[in-house]
């Protein structure tokens, strides 16, 4: 092949490159639902995953520089005859100060990026939801009722202990123990603030708000104090779930969202791929996952875990 041959060549993949790159950015940045609280089943599209496509877009950067490289050292007698033609005896440094642009150009978007801290806390939407607006403080004490009778507690890095008892009902000492917090915590610390102290994030907090949610009889006297003894045995039965062979053995474990099918399996004594299979979870499923992230994804309650597990018993 000629020279001219090759630079159209690569000129031709250049472009596809360019254009592969642009269209996908745009894939990513107004279409594909981003965030942590963006479901997870939203975030593919035509069966490949977002980080799938950001990988596409990866491969197709690195192709791109590639092939920039190629059209330069094919172009490069031309390139330094016109440097020459305009800028003289200057050229070469011209051509220096060019090649390190590029560096100056992302450095200057950098500097007039604004920064706001916790900005993408609490990034991404959940489907049902609507995005808070500016007006409307991110530690709102919302509670949004899912068809399936869930809650959802918007929940953000700005909320505190005592907001988020306000919200949910559910004592803040309480969700402070769950999360492994100090009992002397303060509650009217925010959890960005709390989660730079003690290692959880935003997604502990809700898997462990999710939890207390879905087991709230338990907590109802320490909250309201008005809670009866029938309703109480009722709460207990619902947190704990009885194992063995005999209907006297009365240790049980307790399932919470941060717990992975693994955990569960290991304290049931039942195998973790069953319990997948019992909740119709694919065969490529992992089982170190944690519960709070799966249920997002393939739409199952931790009660659903809990009977899942006691069919299992039965059945052994």
């Amino acid at each position: 092949m000629k020279k001219s041959d090759w630079q159209y060549l690569v000129d031709t993949l250049l472009f596809l490159s360019v254009a592969g790159i642009a269209l996908i950015g745009f894939l990513m940045g107004l279409v594909i639902p981003k965030g942590p609280t963006a479901p997870e089943s939203t975030k593919y599209f035509f069966g490949l995953h977002r980080h799938q496509w950001g990988n596409i877009h990866f491969y197709l950067s690195v192709a791109f520089v590639i092939l920039v490289t190629i059209h330069i050292f094919l172009s490069w007698k031309w390139i330094k005859s016109k440097s020459q033609q305009i800028f003289k005896k200057k050229w070469n440094t011209v051509l220096i100060f060019t090649a390190i642009g590029s560096i100056f150009l992302i450095l200057f978007f950098w500097a007039l990026y604004p920064r706001v801290p916790g900005a993408y806390e609490d990034f991404g939407e959940r489907a049902g939801q609507q995005r808070l607006s500016d007006e409307r403080s991110p530690a709102s004490d919302e509670k949004i009722l899912y068809e399936d009778g869930s809650v959802y507690v918007v929940i953000s890095g700005q909320t505190t202990l005592k907001q988020a008892e306000k919200a949910t009902g559910i004592a803040a000492k309480t969700i402070a123990a769950e999360l492994g917090l100090p009992s002397n915590v303060s509650i009217d610390d925010t959890f960005g603030r709390l989660k730079k102290k003690y290692a959880f994030d935003l997604l502990d907090v809700r898997d462990v708000i999710s939890d207390l949610l879905s087991r709230k009889p338990a907590y109802q006297e320490e909250i309201t104090g008005v809670q009866s003894k029938g309703e109480t045995e009722e709460a207990e039965h619902e947190e704990k779930l009885t194992r063995g062979i005999s209907a006297e053995d009365q240790s049980g474990i307790l399932i919470t969202g941060r717990m992975t099918l693994n955990d569960v399996g290991k304290e049931a004594r039942i195998p973790a791929r069953r319990i997948a299979d019992k909740l119709n979870l694919p065969p490529n499923v992992s089982l170190d996952e944690t519960l709070g992230r799966l249920r997002r994804r393939y739409g199952f309650t931790v009660q659903d875990v809990r009977d899942a597990i006691a069919s299992l018993m039965e059945k052994k």
